[in-house]
């Protein structure tokens, strides 16, 4: 069970098909930066998260349905996860009412100078914490 707070719709461009006139595989992970980047201007604001340093350092995805051009999308985001310095996120890809893929991105907290490993700020961890979804 998914508990996602925050939902994004999405559009679907002609760039995104393929050959074969569906969704390519590589836009949905740009569908998943969208939602995440919309979350994160929920919380912060349009200055966005200044100096946190974060990074993606896995993404898993898992595609059920095809996606086509005139197709109803939305990407649902949560929290699923937090560590010493890294935090998940947990997608849902919609297409009309049926799940069209599955998604997951670890992030880590680094150093912007050294791009070392640093553990999640207080403040992030508190945020993150209020939204970890219930999975």
């Amino acid at each position: 069970m998914h508990d996602h707070r925050f939902e994004v719709p999405i559009q679907v461009r002609w760039r995104d098909l393929d050959a074969y006139g569906h969704v390519n595989h590589a836009a949905v992970v740009s569908y998943l930066e969208i939602a995440r980047v919309e979350l994160w201007r929920s919380w912060f604001g349009d200055q966005g998260l200044q100096g946190a340093g974060l990074v993606v350092v896995h993404l898993d995805v898992d595609y059920r349905r095809q996606i086509a051009l005139y197709d109803e999308v939305r990407v649902s985001v949560g929290v699923a996860e937090t560590r010493g310095a890294t935090f998940t996120f947990d997608y849902l890809v919609w297409r009309g009412d049926g799940i069209a893929a599955t998604a997951l991105t670890r992030h880590a907290c680094v150093r912007p100078d050294s791009g070392r490993p640093t553990r999640i700020p207080a403040d992030l961890r508190a945020l993150l914490q209020q939204h970890l979804s219930a999975s």
